[in-house]
């Protein structure tokens, strides 16, 4: 990345290259390898430009956690196609999941942590809700119930399961906690194209929690 000094930018473009600087480094490096200062060098403003921003490394990862959560939800609508039962979407939109935390782990793995992610942001529960939508819908309607449910019932249990196995698989997936049971010289593929179906079929046929 080249380096611009910081009186190149206005705010709202020296906020919008810290972001991406931010997403590069997570991009790279995963959490781990996040610092503040790596990010202003990156950008090309003072070491102490991210915290005058965003306040904190918290301020300025929710904001990576935001735009990884809108990669996500293009992920997923991508996955769909016309016509496919319930059934169906939960095969492909859960499919979708896991490629992208395999795709992503640094982002995945980011917006898993709450001590980094600011949850009360006014933009974070927006971008989770547009980016799993498709995928809780999916689950209700396989299990036969709304989404969100009426004021005196709560979520069907199914869903939580659904969303709960997904994320779960997710993130065995890039911990690689799978390779006992992977043989071929494309794990990934073989995940993604073999095991994961199997998984997702034994799953789903589970209709009827209450």
């Amino acid at each position: 990345m080249s380096v611009t000094t910081r009186e190149n930018y206005h705010h709202g473009e020296l906020r919008s290259a810290l972001i991406a600087a931010s997403d590069e480094i997570i991009r790279e490096s995963g959490v781990e390898g996040f610092s503040l200062r790596e990010a202003a060098r990156r950008a090309g403003v003072s070491p102490g430009a991210p915290k005058h921003h965003f306040g904190s490394i918290v301020g300025l990862l929710t904001e990576v956690a935001i735009a990884a959560y809108g990669q996500l939800a293009r992920y997923l609508s991508d996955a769909l196609v016309e016509d496919q039962t319930a059934e169906q979407k939960l095969q492909s939109l859960g499919t979708a999941y896991v490629r992208y935390a395999l795709d992503n782990s640094g982002h995945f793995r980011l917006i898993c942590r709450k001590d980094l992610v600011n949850r009360h942001h006014p933009d974070f529960e927006p971008a989770v809700y547009s980016a799993m939508a498709g995928f809780v819908l999916a689950a209700a309607e396989y299990y036969g119930s709304t989404f969100p449910p009426e004021t005196d019932q709560a979520v069907h249990p199914g869903i939580v399961a659904a969303v709960s196995t997904i994320h779960g698989i997710a993130h065995m997936a890039i911990e690689d906690k799978f390779s006992f049971v992977l043989r071929s010289d494309e794990p990934e593929a073989e995940l993604l194209g073999t095991l994961l179906p199997s998984m997702l079929n034994f799953h789903w046929p589970v209709r009827d929690l209450r």
